[in-house]
């Protein structure tokens, strides 16, 4: 049991690694044999082996590159030691790492890590010697995210014991549904908020207990989400998630307009009428492709005013340059801006500090 825990916590942290890989996997023939590996010794052109041990088991030795700066591992011992699926794919020379939605891939002789939907250099490309993919020691700790040590020809990796949560709520802003790689982003939009790596584990609950599909969440909607205390340094931060659960009534959901439009960014004017906000104007960024940037929002009784946390706040927060989200029917008019009507409007209120004994 204990095995297992240390195999889904790195399977976890590996989901940093992961968000990039749609556009490589498309092209990627999983039929293609594995490389074979030598598990014995290190090649005979190194300078010494270098002994491996996986959470606190032994596996294949590596070896020191020639300016012996650098220790290289098996790639192949790596992943099996921490449950993670290899596939060698022999027409480009790649290794493709999965496990459901977890995916990151290692090109022989690049020095070309994928992490945060960016590339990482790690130093040393990863080689091919005697029949065995080899990556630097540090592959493990900068793209696994697993402990590293090394003394002398000894290397040691070690995952964490356990999987340390959090749960955090928040308005959906985003919906990524590509194929096997599918998140959700909450608490704000851009760069702001957090995205929900969700894999074939993760549950997806309505707000009367029952399981839904990813397409059964629409932007707009309040959730709680179970999601690692581990998050990428990307804007915004990625991390797994367990399970996501939709906190609007039945009754709010009902009301939610069809194919719901979005625009983030900051109120540019407010109108008032009998002493109450009836329209605002915000310009910003568009959540859905066919909405707009600029739109202008009447506010009426039925109108939701929350903030990220989904939590109920006043009217008279919708001030100018107030930093807003504005969900709305996409039936608007044709002027410029367009208008429409609110059906629920994301105030982000500032963070207060505690004041100082």
């Amino acid at each position: 049991m204990k095995n297992n825990m240390k195999k889904v916590s790195t399977l976890m942290a590996l989901s940093m690694a992961l968000s990039g890989g749609a556009a490589y996997a498309a092209s990627l023939d999983n039929t293609a044999q594995p490389v074979q590996e030598t598990v014995t010794s290190a090649p005979s052109s190194t300078a010494g082996a270098v002994h491996v041990s996986v959470n606190g088991a032994t596996v294949a030795n590596g070896y020191w590159t020639q300016d012996h700066k650098t220790a290289m591992i098996p790639l192949r011992a790596l992943t099996e030691a921490l449950g993670i699926e290899l596939k060698w794919h022999k027409e480009d020379k790649s290794a493709e790492l999965t496990q459901g939605a977890l995916w990151t891939q290692v090109f022989t002789g690049k020095d070309r890590y994928s992490v945060n939907k960016m590339l990482l250099t790690l130093g040393t490309a990863p080689e091919i010697k005697d029949g065995t993919l080899y990556v630097p020691a540090v592959f493990a700790e900068k793209v696994l995210h697993a402990g590293l040590s090394t003394t002398g020809n000894q290397v040691t990796i070690t995952s964490e014991e356990d999987v340390k949560t959090v749960t955090e709520r928040g308005v959906i802003t985003r919906i990524s549904n590509q194929d096997q790689y599918q998140s959700i982003q909450i608490g704000g939009a851009g760069q702001d908020g957090i995205v929900l790596n969700l894999s074939k584990d993760s549950q997806l609950i309505s707000a009367d207990g029952k399981e839904i599909k990813l397409a059964d969440l629409s932007i707009g909607m309040v959730v709680e989400a179970e999601h690692s205390l581990a998050m990428t340094k990307s804007l915004p931060p990625q991390t797994p998630t367990y399970k996501v659960t939709v906190l609007d009534t039945a009754a709010e959901t009902a009301a939610q307009p069809k194919g719901l439009f979005g625009t983030s960014g900051t109120i540019e004017h407010v109108n008032m009428k009998d002493g109450t906000v009836s329209q605002i104007e915000i310009k910003g960024i568009r959540l859905a492709e066919t909405a707009p940037d600029h739109v202008i929002l009447n506010i009426n009784k039925d109108t939701l005013l929350v903030n990220q946390k989904g939590e109920t706040v006043k009217a008279e927060q919708l001030t100018k340059d107030a930093k807003v989200i504005g969900f709305y029917s996409p039936m608007l008019t044709r002027s410029l801006p367009p208008i429409g009507t609110a059906w629920k409007v994301v105030v982000e209120l500032p963070t207060v500090q505690p004041k100082a004994e």
